[in-house]
């Protein structure tokens, strides 16, 4: 049996006794809330991560294919040379999330960025023409384009290894 006075003791604190076992299911269940909450948060992080890495990629290796093919293209002579603008369609959007990359992965995408504003800027230059999407390289400024796009495509390049082996790309 119960000592008597275990008893008085129960009923008397009674009130305290459960306030204290309900404060601390309270207390449990909040932090419980907020790990899966920081949790799911995690997980939704990572998620754009990897998306904004694949659609990067993507991008960039598309840009880098065009560029190899205008690198590698006869010219013939005494013909302009026509090449598209490059326009940085889902790149230009996605300046704001570029931040949740890792440092070495935004500075190897600034870099490819930076590289084709600067192709398009040295093209307008050695263009004679240009239009809305293309630009007519002079026949004489030919191989000074293709030494910029080969540097271009390099930087794309690289963004694109980086940004495959950080992570799910």
């Amino acid at each position: 049996m119960l000592d008597p006075q275990l008893v008085e003791l129960g009923e008397r604190f009674q009130t305290t006794i459960v306030g204290v076992v309900g404060f601390v299911g309270v207390i449990w269940s909040i932090r419980s809330s907020a790990r899966q909450s920081r949790l799911q948060h995690q997980r939704q992080l990572k998620q754009d991560q990897i998306k904004l890495r694949r659609i990067l990629a993507a991008e960039f290796r598309n840009y880098s294919r065009a560029l190899k093919k205008n690198t590698e293209a006869d010219v013939p002579d005494q013909k302009h040379f026509t090449v598209g603008k490059l326009n940085g369609i889902y790149s230009d959007g996605l300046a704001n999330d570029l931040g949740l990359l890792e440092l070495g992965e935004i500075d190897v995408v600034i870099n490819a960025m930076i590289s084709m504003q600067g192709l398009n800027s040295i093209s307008e230059h050695l263009s004679s023409k240009s239009s809305a999407t293309r630009y007519w390289i002079a026949p004489n400024a030919v191989s000074e384009y293709k030494t910029f796009a080969q540097s271009t495509v390099d930087a794309l390049d690289f963004a694109i290894e980086v940004l495959e082996h950080s992570g799910d790309a």
